[in-house]
């Protein structure tokens, strides 16, 4: 069944220039970015290409809200019309911009500058902006923002060492620290809809935070890459393991190599799945059931798959070589099926070569 690639199952597939680094599904918008530079826009239902512009690269995030598109890349954050690709306003950070989020009319980002000497980050910060792009307050950090939520006029961010916990920003307040019972390194985050945090670790651990309560979970031994939130968090870790959280059972699934990210999407079975891509020597693809774990499909792809999102029955795949999938629940399964009619239809085959070797011989 898997023995047809990626091409096969998209609704439609984009080239761009550069590994793609930046990958959002808004509403009937599908916007991705490159290390090169290149930012576009996509029509998911006509897959026509609404804009394209180019930047100095590379594009590292990006977050929308009306039609106010802002995107951090290189040392710049910028605000783009999305629908039309039109420059609204640029900021210059100091160092990399890494994390973007628009909430209320108020643009959050981060920026980190990492020092050769020592190999480590020796600087970062959190900026504010209104959405005309009026800085309105910085703040310097204790350590590198791993991860950015925002819910108007509150930020909050996952932190490396020498903090290891998150912070809340707030406009004309000092950052508040809140350590976590895991002591080490944020290295990935999310949020629910309901608004619940969920932060990965480096040692493997998460923790689970909503309102004044936390939840400390261990999902592994090894550093957390990526988390999907649905019914509960999944987990994808550097050792090659995807791992749920309790109340989808605890299962675990050992991939063997590492996970790149985890995301949920579309299936074959009508619910939701897990869609974690994996890399050693070339991408694979697998789907796992949110409630059990089990494979139901899994297709090899020859660069790595580092950018997955979705929204409810679509799924776009961002890999190194600049190419851009969108996989369309019913077109998937309609083409999975296919799969296995050519399947059976070669078996058929071969059967009857068989049966006329045999009579031959005979």
């Amino acid at each position: 069944m898997a023995s047809r690639g990626l091409h096969h199952f998209a609704s439609f597939v984009r080239e761009m220039n550069g590994a793609c680094t930046l990958l959002r599904i808004f509403g009937d918008n599908l916007v991705a970015g490159t290390r090169l530079g290149d930012l576009a826009c996509w029509s998911i239902s006509s897959g026509l290409e609404r804009w394209k512009v180019f930047m100095e690269g590379p594009c590292s995030d990006c977050d929308l809200e009306e039609n106010l598109l802002c995107v951090s890349e290189s040392d710049n954050l910028h605000a783009v019309d999305v629908r039309t690709g039109e420059c609204l306003w640029s900021s210059e950070l100091v160092g990399s911009s890494d994390f973007v989020r628009v909430s209320g009319g108020e643009v959050w980002a981060t920026s980190s500058v990492y020092t050769i000497e020592i190999q480590d980050y020796s600087q970062a910060a959190v900026w504010l902006f209104d959405i005309k792009g009026r800085l309105q307050d910085k703040w310097g950090v204790d350590g590198r923002a791993w991860f950015l939520a925002a819910k108007s006029n509150l930020a909050i961010i996952g932190l490396s060492r020498p903090r290891c916990g998150y912070a809340n920003m707030s406009l004309g307040h000092d950052p508040t620290y809140i350590p976590l019972d895991y002591n080490s390194p944020i290295t990935t985050g999310a949020v629910s809809e309901e608004g619940a945090l969920y932060l990965g670790h480096s040692d493997g651990g998460v923790s689970e935070i909503i309102g004044e309560e936390v939840a400390s979970h261990n999902a592994g031994s090894s550093p957390v890459t990526s988390l999907a939130i649905g019914e509960d968090w999944v987990a994808g870790l550097e050792s090659g393991q995807v791992i749920s959280g309790p109340s989808l059972g605890g299962w675990s699934v050992d991939l063997g190599r590492l996970v790149d990210v985890v995301a949920l999407g579309p299936s074959l079975s009508g619910r939701r799945c897990v869609w974690s891509s994996s890399w050693s020597e070339g991408a694979k693809l697998t789907l796992l059931d949110e409630d059990s774990g089990t494979t139901q499909f899994e297709v090899n792809h020859d660069s790595r798959i580092e950018e997955i999102c979705s929204t409810e029955g679509t799924i776009a795949l961002g890999d190194s070589e600049g190419n851009v999938f969108l996989i369309e629940e019913a077109v998937f399964r309609r083409r999975f099926e296919q799969v296995g009619e050519d399947v059976e239809e070669d078996q058929k085959r071969t059967l009857l070569r068989r049966r006329i070797r045999s009579l031959r011989q005979g």
